[in-house]
């Protein structure tokens, strides 16, 4: 398959940096809450302005990532749109290929 194409499909590492990330802010925002009754009322200042910013900071991550998605599924589909421009009849063979393929087992399954 085109190399372009098996890229476009590439999953970013920064999914798993944006989970663990998002796990840690929680836990954080946790830790917090249950210090909280502890805390002097500069404390707390300083401990609310933390959290907004790691949850500001997390926003912005996800926006990336979603950016990101965004991106790939749109060369994705430039590059599937531009193969098979450029190779309709392999297009087509592998379409009745894969409906061959389908068929045969939907039917096998329902013996």
């Amino acid at each position: 398959m085109n190399t372009s194409l098996n890229n476009a499909f590439q999953e970013p590492s920064t999914s798993d940096q944006l989970i663990t990330d998002l796990k840690k802010v929680a836990e954080d925002a946790n830790r917090l809450i249950k210090e909280v009754g502890t805390y002097p009322v500069e404390r707390l200042n300083a401990a609310r302005t933390q959290v907004e910013e790691k949850l500001r900071l997390a926003k912005l991550k996800v926006a990336d990532l979603r950016d990101a998605t965004v991106d790939r599924t749109k060369r994705a589909a430039d590059t599937t749109h531009q193969y098979v421009n450029e190779n309709p009849w392999k297009a087509l063979g592998i379409v009745v290929a894969a409906t061959a393929v389908t068929t045969l087992l939907l039917t096998r399954r329902n013996d």
